[in-house]
């Protein structure tokens, strides 16, 4: 009966430890809009991303000749490794050029937030940079661009 019980024991603690950690994962995604500033201080990995890469000098040259009537939408998931890549090289991007407005719009598991605009906009997979000019989508990247943001962005201006 010992071995039993402690074998039970053991079976409830991994279940309830399981249980524990995929709540705590919860509680740090990110859900609805978010800001530049309140996603790289609160997830450390976009942060590290962001610090980590570089635009070359030819990119920084694209990005300033840029319209300022541009919008991009931004849905990611914190816990999408995509989108740990490609959101803070985005965010490089907004750097370079401050007349491009973006929305940053965190989803959970399901690809949706509270708003529904996930949904709205037929968003399947993070991230999904949608690209506007005058109020009018011009272009999709959806989870990795063909080159990079900013050549696949040029490329639909």
């Amino acid at each position: 009966m010992n071995k039993l019980s402690a074998m039970l024991f053991s079976i409830i603690m991994v279940v309830v430890s399981a249980c524990a950690s995929s709540e705590s994962e919860k509680v740090n995604l990110a859900i609805g809009e978010i800001s530049q500033q309140q996603l790289l201080s609160d997830y450390p990995y976009f942060q590290q991303s962001y610090r980590m890469y570089n635009l070359s000098d030819e990119e920084i040259m694209a990005i300033k000749r840029w319209p300022t009537d541009l919008h991009v939408a931004v849905y990611f998931g914190t816990w999408c490794h995509d989108s740990q890549r490609e959101v803070p090289r985005f965010l490089k991007i907004l750097n370079e050029n401050m007349s491009i407005s973006s929305r940053l719009i965190g989803l959970d598991y399901n690809k949706s937030e509270p708003n529904g605009t996930a949904k709205n906009r037929g968003i399947k997979y993070t991230p999904t940079f949608i690209i506007y000019r005058n109020n009018k989508e011009i272009g999709r990247i959806i989870e990795r661009p063909k080159v990079s943001i900013t050549a696949d962005i040029s490329a639909m201006l």
